[in-house]
């Protein structure tokens, strides 16, 4: 590395835990991973809802409406 301070952690990363800059990372990294964990949720119940019309639309075209699978 040619400039060697610019290869040193930063407050986050080199663990000073009372820095402001390290609590709103670590604040933005949890408000990140909710709304990750949001949208692969949207995508689970899409896939099952779609399953589940699949699924239905499958039973009523063989004439049984009661039997579930």
């Amino acid at each position: 590395m040619a400039i060697p301070k610019i290869g040193f952690a930063c407050a986050t990363c080199f663990g000073a835990p009372d820095a402001p800059a390290t609590q709103g990372l670590n604040y933005a990294i949890f408000v990140l991973l909710g709304c990750i964990s949001a949208v692969l949720m949207g995508v689970v119940f899409t896939i099952i809802s779609l399953r589940n019309r699949a699924k239905a639309c499958v039973l009523q075209s063989s004439g049984t409406q009661n039997r579930v699978y």
